[in-house]
Order: C-alpha cells, then structure tokens, then sequence
C-alpha cells in the first residue's frame, strides 16, 4: 500500500477545496462582521501504525460525511508554497490575522515553537475548520487544535503483537520485517513530537478518548465517537 498520496491527485484534492472554499466567502464575510470566525465541529486522530487505521478512518469518513486530511496531504500542502497561499486566502484578511494571533498566542503558551514547519501546518489546520468539518490525522493536531472546544480529539492504539501481525500481513512482509517498521515509525513520530510540541507521542491525557483497536470493533468505534461529537455541534 503506498504511503505517498500522488502529487497530482493532491493537486487535485487541494484544487476543489480552495474553488468550493472560494464560493463560501460571502458567508465569511458575514463571520467577519460578527468579528468571529466560525469553527466547525471536527475530529482530530492519533494512531499507531498497524492498528488497523486505514480502514477505521474510511469507515469514520463513511460514518461522519467530513473530508480526512491525512499527514501526506497536509505535508503536501505545507510545501507547496503557491497551493498553500492559495489555500490561506480562501479566509479574508480579517480572518487570516486572528490565524497569526492565535497562532502566537499557541507559541506564547508553549503548545507548539516558533518553527516554520509547525506554524505552516498550524495555519493550514485552522483554514480547514473555519471553512469545514474534518477528520485531520496526525501532525500533532491534538496539540495544535486543543483549545478549540468544537474538536474531539482521539488517539488509536493496539498491542505490537497485534499491529506486527497487521502491517506482515497489509505490506505482505515478514513479522520481523514489520516489528522493525513499527519500531521505526514509532520513534519517527515521538521525536516528531518532542521536536515540535515537546510531548510524546502517546500520552492519553491529551486526548478526549483512546480506542484499543484489537478490543473494540470499528462499528463500536464509529458508533461511540458519532456519539461524542454530537455535544461538538
């Protein structure tokens, strides 16, 4: 299974979000006026590799009609420096400057640092749910979205055994083979973290709820973070 979503089917994507954004601006104008910005109910996912999470989060997306944006689009979009502006103006400038303070109120706060990177990925997030309701994966978004009360924020884990078992058997690889990829992403993502928000990875009291994969079915899932959200809206 690929890892990389192909630059011209994130082109793609990112292009029909921006012109479907574009003709939402009147009601921006009408939040403007109000001296707010709408933010949408959203969910934000935290995951261990290999705890069955591709199809969980189809099935979320199935179950919440909200559009995922995974880490390879945001990653995309962050690069991309003409998709990103145009991504950004989408809001008007009046919105994009209460972006930048709440952003700098995050970096005062010690929720995220004064990094490029982060503060890219942070600004992209918060167009996302002031324009829509998302299901956003990874890239910290727990932490950069914490303050949001709209947001439910859930973490997805499994025992290794488990997740070992899945990622031999969705990459068709030896169990030893994917105990090493397993390790490896797993130190990629809590040096992710402690870089960008000095946390780790996985520490369930930065989440709304955690989900043992391997004890819950997905419809359970599903079901129970429908539920949750319902308070959000």
């Amino acid at each position: 299974m690929p890892t990389t979503m192909p630059e011209s089917l994130a082109d793609k994507v990112i292009a029909e979000k921006i012109a479907g954004w574009e003709e939402s601006r009147k009601q921006v104008k009408v939040q403007r006026d109000r001296g707010t910005i709408e933010i949408f109910p959203f969910l934000t996912v935290a995951r261990q590799l290999g705890c069955g999470e591709e199809a969980l989060v189809s099935q979320l997306e199935k179950t919440l009609g909200w559009k995922v944006y995974g880490c390879n689009l945001l990653n995309h979009l962050a690069q991309r420096e003409s998709l990103s502006r145009s991504f950004l103006q989408t809001l008007d400038e009046h919105s994009l400057n209460h972006i930048d303070d709440w952003i700098n109120f995050l970096i005062r706060s010690g929720a995220i640092l004064q990094e490029d990177y982060v503060i890219q990925i942070s600004r992209l997030m918060k167009v996302i749910i002031a324009q829509e309701s998302a299901i956003i994966i990874g890239r910290g978004a727990n932490h950069i979205l914490a303050d949001k009360k709209q947001g439910l924020h859930v973490l997805l884990v499994a025992p290794l055994e488990d997740r070992v078992k899945n990622i031999a058997a969705l990459r068709q690889i030896s169990e030893s083979e994917a105990e090493k990829t397993i390790k490896s992403v797993d130190q990629e993502r809590e040096e992710f973290q402690k870089r960008y928000f000095d946390q780790h990875a996985i520490d369930c009291s930065k989440f709304d709820a955690s989900f043992n994969t391997s004890a819950l079915s997905h419809d359970t899932i599903c079901e129970t973070i429908a539920l949750m959200l319902k308070s959000k809206k």
